[in-house]
């Protein structure tokens, strides 16, 4: 679930990076640091109290979100962002109440989830490098390279997991990421994919190394950081 979190959020950062012209990426490095925090956290997340401990790090992480868009964005960008956000606001919600469906089904799978951890590294790290081309491309670049970017995660992510946990793994997870970021990649990136040919020019060719701590973007360094604990 750390994975899935992580994604999530990490998405939302990367909705705020592509629609946010005005304020520097800088500002989001306070509400990073939070989310290391918690993946920093050693061990597997199995008991309603390691749960309400992971929950404390995610509200601050919202909280800090919800402040960078009343300091730094316009009206338009903040609905915007907001509608990105939303449905990852309903998945915190869910999986911070006790007794949940969500919460109840995560404790089902999360043995062999978080095992799979290691399996996603590499899918990881492609994202990562390409989060890095978003934060430095033209603004009108942003969308299609996060789009591209989104679709050869979300296909190397669910190829890895499928030979790891099962199809039932899978099917959990995209039901969990179509709450966390609704149906807006499916709309937004539509004709994208990791074999298009616009995305083959735009994104950097897969194994590409990271600039990492060393990145202008707080998102590589957010990752940087996360694959580190994994």
């Amino acid at each position: 679930m750390k994975t899935l979190f992580s994604l999530s959020l990490v998405l939302t950062f990367a909705a705020y990076q592509v629609y946010c012209k005005d304020c520097h990426m800088r500002e989001l490095d306070l509400c990073a640091s939070t989310l290391l925090l918690f993946n920093q956290d050693d061990g597997i997340a199995q008991t309603e109290a390691d749960l309400n401990k992971q929950c404390t790090y995610i509200r601050e992480v919202y909280q800090c979100l919800k402040n960078y868009t009343i300091n730094c964005m316009t009206q338009v960008q903040r609905e915007l962002v907001g509608f990105f956000s939303e449905g990852s606001e309903k998945l915190m919600n869910d999986y911070c109440t006790p007794g949940s469906s969500i919460r109840n089904d995560y404790l089902k799978n999360a043995p062999c989830l978080n095992s799979a951890n290691d399996e996603n590294i590499k899918c990881l790290r492609d994202l990562q490098v390409a989060l890095e081309v978003v934060g430095d491309a033209k603004f009108e670049n942003r969308i299609p390279i996060a789009c591209c970017a989104y679709r050869r995660y979300e296909a190397c992510f669910q190829e890895r997991l499928e030979k790891k946990c099962g199809k039932n793994a899978v099917e959990f997870i995209q039901e969990l990421l179509r709450i966390a970021i609704s149906r807006v990649p499916e709309i937004i990136c539509t004709g994208y994919g990791r074999n298009n040919s616009e995305c083959t020019t735009l994104l950097p060719s897969s194994g590409s190394s990271p600039k990492g701590s060393q990145s202008n973007s707080a998102l590589s360094r957010l990752l940087s950081t996360y694959l580190a604990t994994i």
